[in-house]
């Protein structure tokens, strides 16, 4: 246990993301699950609410005055090739299963970094370059073990605990501290991506033509566009597939290349394990804020929206495709698979102190810009640091998951990255 008399306190209080300095009560270090289990026992005891973290990128400032117990050394992971399935412990992250998977032809569902924790982001919903042919990293959750309120070790599925496993599939982390997951894997025999980069000026043309390209890609074909600050002011478009044809990637790719003059383009055969880290999003702890707004539809409206203010001090303005409408493999919170198939995600990175505010600005008038196209709910993993679960869920969802907190912890032992209750 760290305490704020420990000299190493000021480093391990922090999370990933350094926008947020979060100021638990203590932290705690836990070696493996029964750790995990004595930590939620003491909690008890000393009237504390518990939060985990494994690398700390769910850090809010709900978890001040928390015990905060790291999960970084619950590494334990298994591959079962012939079931497609995998067991992770909870401090697992996306490039570790990934790196495992190399020569099976299965992936798993990894955003767009490798140092993110598998558990954190599946509870939190999960949206991944293989979303659209097989939802949210939620959606493939098949059981989970976690620490409950009473501090013991449970496995637990949808035969077992329907209605916390419907929780637990984008509700995030206010039902129990969860130390594994078991979750489904996914087919993919010849995975193939790559980045086109376009000129700046050259934006709104390669956004046209990536609206349309979005329109008539199959789902089995992903496809995110940016327009990106550094190193240099550029627009990029990133494709990815696990199994596409093709004259399936080449119809997508031809019609964004054809809008522009692409100053440089890579599109090659990838392996599981470089699916994770496939745009490059900077691994060292930051200070990061982001916001986040599904659409609809890309029009010139939004397009002369997103030029006009994903300039700096943004990092980035991203334009993510999802899948829309379809059901997930297991129940789960709806959050956790919007209906909109699209969203705007975009970064600010302060690299000093004097530059947190001015990009939180920024992306708050981003923000206000974007309302008049912005549709349904926000996503569980994109919450900006001072957003509620209320902008989050649906009022029916939203009721539902807090009947389920008060029943299976009712003391209110758990807070997740946002507080349930």
């Amino acid at each position: 246990m760290i305490t704020p008399e420990s000299p190493d306190w000021e480093q391990m209080r922090r999370g990933w993301n350094l926008s947020v300095d979060q100021q638990p009560a203590a932290v705690v270090e836990a070696a493996g699950p029964d750790q995990v289990a004595e930590a939620v026992k003491y909690a008890a005891t000393q009237g504390l609410q518990v939060s985990a973290q494994a690398g700390g990128h769910g850090a809010t400032y709900a978890l001040d005055g928390m015990l905060v117990v790291r999960t970084s050394a619950l590494d334990s992971l298994s591959v079962d090739v012939t079931a497609r399935t995998a067991r992770v412990g909870a401090g697992v992250r996306w490039g570790d299963l990934q790196a495992a998977l190399d020569g099976t032809g299965l992936t798993g569902l990894p955003g767009s970094s490798a140092n993110v924790s598998v558990v954190g982001y599946c509870l939190n919903g999960g949206f991944s370059w293989f979303s659209r042919p097989y939802g949210s990293g939620a959606g493939s959750l098949r059981a989970v073990e976690l620490v409950d309120a009473a501090g013991e070790r449970r496995w637990i599925d949808d035969a077992s605990e329907p209605d916390l496993m419907w929780a637990l599939r984008g509700g995030g982390g206010n039902f129990g501290v969860v130390t594994a997951v078991e979750l489904d894997l996914h087919r993919a025999p010849a995975i193939t991506g790559g980045r086109l980069i376009f000129p700046i000026e050259q934006a709104g043309a390669v956004l046209t033509a990536y609206g349309q390209a979005t329109r008539e890609a199959p789902d089995n074909v992903t496809l995110w566009a940016y327009l990106a600050q550094y190193p240099t002011p550029a627009c990029m478009v990133d494709v990815i597939t696990p199994d596409a044809s093709s004259a399936e990637l080449e119809q997508a790719l031809s019609l964004v290349r054809a809008a522009g003059t692409p100053v440089s383009e890579v599109i090659r055969p990838l392996q599981p394990s470089e699916v994770a880290d496939f745009n490059s999003v900077p691994a060292p702890p930051q200070a990061l804020s982001l916001i986040t707004s599904p659409f609809q539809e890309v029009t010139p409206e939004l397009i002369g929206t997103l030029q006009e203010y994903g300039k700096p001090p943004l990092f980035q303005v991203v334009i993510r495709h999802l899948r829309s409408g379809q059901d997930g493999t297991y129940p789960g919170v709806a959050a956790a698979d919007p209906q909109a198939p699209y969203l705007v995600l975009a970064v600010s990175i302060a690299r000093t102190p004097d530059q947190q505010e001015p990009g939180v600005r920024a992306l708050r008038a981003l923000q206000e810009a974007l309302s008049p196209w912005s549709v349904g709910q926000k996503t569980p993993t994109g919450l900006s640091s001072w957003n509620t679960l209320d902008e989050c869920y649906g009022p029916n969802d939203l009721a539902r998951l807090r009947e389920i907190k008060q029943r299976v912890d009712p003391g209110d032992r758990f807070v997740g990255n946002f507080r349930l209750l």
